[in-house]
């Protein structure tokens, strides 16, 4: 197994067919061996979900720039960053509660948060709500992240099929999301990066139009990480681009 020494990413985001606005952002940010890479999908109609999401980002972005010489003596002194980054979500939420509660066009707004956090090489998956993080890894797509939704609720306690997921009229329903409750339940996990890896992050108007097949095939196709991000835009909008498509694509070498 190589250790990883250079993260490379590209992103993407498309209002899609449908959608007048796009409520949805990407974060790619870099500083020494820090990375971070991020994808939220904002809700609230009007401008206010673009505000969650643009909140959530920004304040997450300026977070690590304040916390970063902590998060290095953190990772080499071989200790957990998991309390510092649920730390980092917390604020973002709070955030998000008061510029929800400043404003009549923003009350009620939230966002989905996915994001990957690298320092000195090793890795952290951060989530709330039902946007994805996807590992390809030696030909095979495996799913980082748990959706915060009701179907997947139901699916995992066995009233419904997986296949019943899919098309289920409650399928958008979340059960999660940054800006919604005081003290939101947030899923962090740490995971081993190996050189050679791809990790796709995504908003549902992307994977809820490509399946996972076609999300593999096209990820490792010889081409630019900027190519193929085109590519997966063009694929959810040629069956409707029903909602805004966000994507960004990290390459561990």
């Amino acid at each position: 197994m190589q250790k990883v020494k250079v993260m490379r990413a590209a992103g993407i985001s498309h209002p899609g067919r449908v959608r007048e606005k796009n409520e949805d952002g990407y974060l790619i940010w870099q500083q020494g061996t820090i990375s971070l890479f991020a994808v939220a999908d904002g809700m609230g109609g009007h401008a206010a979900g673009e505000v969650a999401s643009t909140l959530a980002l920004e304040t997450i972005r300026q977070s690590l720039i304040e916390q970063q010489l902590t998060l290095y003596e953190k990772v080499a002194d071989g200790c957990t960053i998991e309390p510092y980054l649920t730390e980092i979500l917390t604020v973002a939420n709070g955030k998000i509660l008061l510029a929800g509660g400043n404003g009549t066009e923003c009350v009620g707004m939230g966002t989905t948060l996915t994001l990957l956090l690298s320092v000195s090489g090793q890795a952290w998956i951060g989530h709330i709500g039902d946007s994805r993080a996807y590992l390809l890894r030696q030909g095979r797509l495996q799913m980082l992240t748990e959706d915060h939704t009701l179907v997947s609720q139901l699916a995992r306690s066995g009233q419904i099929s997986e296949e019943e997921k899919k098309n289920h009229p409650q399928r958008h329903i979340l059960t999660q999301a940054l800006g919604t409750e005081q003290a939101p339940s947030f899923d962090i996990q740490k995971f081993l990066l190996q050189a050679g890896d791809l990790i796709l992050l995504c908003t549902d108007g992307l994977y809820g139009l490509v399946d996972d097949e076609e999300l593999l095939r096209e990820t490792q196709a010889s081409d630019s990480p900027e190519n193929i991000l085109e590519r997966l835009v063009e694929l959810a909008n040629e069956r409707g681009g029903i909602d805004n498509i966000t994507a960004i694509l990290v390459t561990a070498s």
